[in-house]
């Protein structure tokens, strides 16, 4: 705290405030000035316990949390008890002309002067009188704490402990202007992350169909801080980026379980296209402001209804807020819209409606309830919430969405003329009601003239028989017809063998049974574009061709009928271009195409007819080349979507990293990671946390973070860079993880050993010296490099074990014993560990257990 510099100006602005609302107004719960002393009593740090009401009231005044310190104020003094340290942060406080007197004592080492000291404090408490307000709910521990309980306690019997809780609670909920400032800045990120984030990754997630968990989600709205590249993006306009944190973590929550207490949390269950609530808690310059919006796909039009009435109610109560009313009040006025206009929901409308924010993200005493008192002053920032639980929906189409709630929560700050909104995210049906399975909603396409003329297979015209019509003899010798009728004898009887061993293996495909070659049996896929004839679009009635992009479906007309095919059955397309038609041949899959693997599918029933391709004939080239390239990348999406499904297929869910708290974690700076995630590699840190190792990979275009957990790692080696260019520490994982778009089960972090070298030919110095002076320094340089890098490394190997208890054992290859193989293409060299054989130092690794 040695480069700590306090604001003399505020510290005295502020201490006199208390000191008058002290003899105004009083601090204890009845409102009576029957308080004699203030006694604020911090002790050591506690991160889970961080904001205290005497925390709060420390940073209000000091700016700063000072641990381990004692306050005394009475009505016409300020006594601190304070380490050497802190008492020199202190003194400037003394000096300043005008403002609250000041004494401050020193706690050191030496027992009989710090007894001294609080005798002191003891003998000031008693002479102020009998009274001594302190916060009750705060407890803490330290040195200091006990040394002033044993001291404390002979006379404390004698003394009344009043909780001043609420007195603080007043003083601290009045906000200055450089502090409605921090408020604003707060609010306004709040906004930022809510409408230019979480919306729209939101969006994507359930455009795409993207399997992903509340708590997943959680960690990306967090991780947009530590994103420098999205954090430059959204937070442009913020001065100082550095003063921003979480106040809590993100909250999103779904599929039918919600939580709106302040110990809420977002589950691990995949985020439910239903109804979807999301509450951000920022903290700038220790000041906080909330958000919480709530979010509908599909909804009912009950559902609808119910959203309109907490969003008129919202905008009423910022006409109810205002200077001189009470808390009770407010409360009560919402209560009764909510029973005057929706009386079925009065039972489902939250128990308190916000409070006042600041240091203290909840305030415990100023809160809009029917049970509070507290009167509504200007210049105080509230958080404003409505919210509807417990709700049920009849007509849900599955489980998750039969139960659902709604929040509403902004942050808003107190005029004389009323509540004034902080937080600008928009909360309108158009921009929180997603509509992504409506079929009635999509616009009717309009009619053309113009129909598609389905080219009908004409009469084929008949061969010729095949008699000779010249007298001219194909060859010159009849032993030529001879060996032609030969071979054509032998390839007609290796064609019945052909035919002979496809059929039995079509049966015994078609059996289940597997194949000669110990192969799988394929599965049998089934798809299904509509299930009633009612679902297919109102377009399809025009008899032409539709593309269905919401269904993955091609509407063709097959005489005069609408058929759909889904886009699964479609092997491939073309288009041809002849004279004045345009030509759209459509290829379908089939079984017995081919004697490929992939063109030999299954079916459930072998006597079926399929359609092999269908053309179509028309005179509108440009609609035929719109239907060509909508089919086209109708395709392309769904053979990507099959790729992705088939890579993640053994892709099992990780467990979740829990982050050091309270100290800074074990790190190895400056390493790279192979494979690299983006196209150029960068350095970053790898760091040892409570249950796995975590790597922020600084790529081109964004920052990921890559978590690799212990109970995953098979094998961790660890290889020297002696007679290699790389010293390196290696992770097998028992299960591979995605690392962008591609899935790895071996990831490596390594440094290079050695320079760059370079020609010192020509150099100035070689002119002069003709020795190898220059060599063997650089030499002995590499040398000590190697020695500190195998150091490092293998010593930050020994902390991962010691961190998994030695779950995961480190493995170093034997080199002495190693020798040439080919475990790919190439010749490299292996090397035995203790339980495997590795090749490590280029791509592809090798690893056998």
């Amino acid at each position: 705290m040695s480069e700590v510099e306090l604001d003399t100006k505020a510290f005295h602005r502020r201490a006199k405030r208390l000191l008058d609302s002290w003899q105004s107004n009083g601090l204890s719960d009845s409102k009576g000035s029957n308080v004699d002393t203030v006694l604020l009593l911090q002790g050591r740090s506690d991160e889970a316990n961080s904001y205290t009401k005497t925390i709060a009231t420390q940073m209000w005044l000091l700016g700063y949390e000072f641990p381990n310190t004692l306050m005394l104020f009475t009505k016409s003094k300020l006594y601190i008890i304070a380490s050497p340290k802190k008492a020199k942060i202190l003194q400037p406080l003394q000096n300043a002309a005008g403002g609250v007197p000041i004494e401050i004592l020193i706690h050191g080492k030496d027992v009989a002067k710090n007894q001294a000291v609080f005798d002191k404090m003891i003998g000031t408490i008693q002479e102020a009188g009998q009274s001594v307000g302190v916060v009750a709910k705060d407890t803490s521990s330290g040195k200091l704490v006990d040394e002033w309980n044993a001291a404390f306690e002979p006379s404390k019997g004698s003394m009344a402990m009043v909780d001043i809780s609420n007195g603080l609670s007043r003083v601290l909920a009045l906000k200055e202007e450089g502090e409605l400032q921090y408020e604003k800045t707060a609010a306004s990120i709040c906004s930022t992350v809510m409408q230019d984030f979480f919306v729209e990754d939101m969006a994507n997630t359930f455009d795409l169909e993207k399997k992903v968990t509340n708590v997943k989600m959680s960690e990306r709205i967090a991780g947009v801080l530590t994103n420098d590249k999205l954090a430059k993006r959204l937070f442009s306009k913020v001065k100082m980026m550095d003063m921003v944190e979480w106040s809590t973590d993100p909250v999103v929550q779904s599929g039918g379980r919600y939580d709106f207490s302040p110990s809420g949390t977002s589950d691990s269950a995949q985020l439910h296209a239903g109804t979807v609530v999301c509450t951000l808690s920022m903290r700038y310059f220790m000041y906080s402001a909330s958000i919480s919006r709530t979010f509908l796909v599909d909804p009912t039009p009950e559902q609808e209804k119910n959203y309109g009435l907490l969003l008129t109610l919202q905008k009423q109560m910022l006409g109810w807020v205002k200077p001189g009313v009470t808390m009770s009040t407010i409360y009560s006025q919402a209560a009764a819209y909510v029973r005057e206009h929706r009386p079925d929901l009065a039972d489902n409308f939250v128990k308190h409606c916000g409070h006042v924010t600041g240091i203290e993200m909840s305030d415990g005493t100023n809160t809009i309830s029917a049970a509070c008192s507290e009167v509504v002053e200007a210049n105080m920032v509230l958080t404003l919430r409505v919210g509807l639980e417990n709700m049920t929906n009849p007509k849900a189409k599955d489980s998750q969405s039969r139960t659902y709630a709604y929040q509403l929560v902004d942050t808003v700050v107190v005029k004389e003329s009323g509540a004034e909104l902080l937080t600008t995210c928009s909360k309108e049906p158009n921009d929180v009601l997603f509509f992504f399975n409506d079929e009635e909603s999509a616009p009717a396409a309009k009619k053309e003239a113009k129909q598609e003329k389905s080219s009908a297979s004409g009469a084929a015209n008949r061969r010729a028989p095949a008699t000779r019509t010249s007298a001219i003899l194909p060859s010159k010798f009849r032993s030529e017809e001879k060996e032609e009728e030969s071979s054509m004898r032998k390839r007609r009887e290796h064609q019945k063998e052909l035919i002979a061993k496809l059929l039995v293996d079509g049966r015994r495909r078609f059996a289940g049974d597997e194949g000669d070659d110990g192969e799988e049996k394929q599965v049998i896929k089934k798809f299904e574009s509509y299930k009633r004839e009612t679902a297919l679009p109102r377009e399809a009635q025009s008899c032409r061709i539709i593309v269905d992009e919401r269904a993955d479906t091609i509407i063709l007309p097959i005489y005069g009928m609408a058929v759909p095919f889904h886009i699964s059955a479609l092997k491939n397309i073309s288009k041809n271009d002849e004279g004045e038609y345009v030509y759209l041949r459509l290829n379908m899959v089939s079984p017995g195409q081919g004697v490929g693997k992939k063109e030999n599918l299954p079916t459930d029933d072998p006597t079926a007819t399929f359609v092999r391709s269908l053309t179509f004939r028309s005179t509108d080239a440009v609609r035929m080349a719109e239907i060509f390239h909508s089919i086209q990348s109708l395709k392309r999406g769904q053979i990507k979507r099959e790729t992705e499904k088939a890579q993640m297929a053994d892709i099992i869910q990780q467990d979740r990293l829990v982050p050091i708290t309270g100290r800074r974690p074990v790190r190895l700076p400056d390493v790279f990671m192979r494979p690299v995630v983006d196209g150029k590699r960068f350095p970053s840190a790898l760091e040892i946390h409570n249950n796995g190792l975590r790597y922020l990979s600084t790529g081109r275009h964004n920052n990921a973070t890559i978590d690799i957990l212990f109970n995953n790692v098979r094998h961790l080696f660890f290889q020297p860079c002696d007679n290699e260019l790389l010293v390196l520490i290696h992770v097998h994982l028992k299960n591979p993880i995605m690392l962008g778009k591609k899935k790895m089960q071996d990831i490596q972090f390594y440094r290079e050993a050695s320079d760059a070298s370079f020609d010192e030919t020509g150099n100035r110095r070689r002119r002069f010296r003709y020795g190898d002076e220059d060599e063997i320094e650089a030499e002995q340089e590499e040398r000590r490099r190697r020695r500190q890098l195998n150091k490092e490394f293998k010593e930050f190997a020994a902390k991962i074990a010691e961190a998994s208890n030695h779950e995961v054992v480190v493995d170093t290859p034997f080199r002495e014993v190693g020798f040439n193989g080919v475990p790919a293409r190439a010749n490299v060299f292996l090397q035995p560990t203790v339980d495997c054989l590795v090749h490590l130092s280029d791509t592809p690794f090798f690893i056998v257990t």
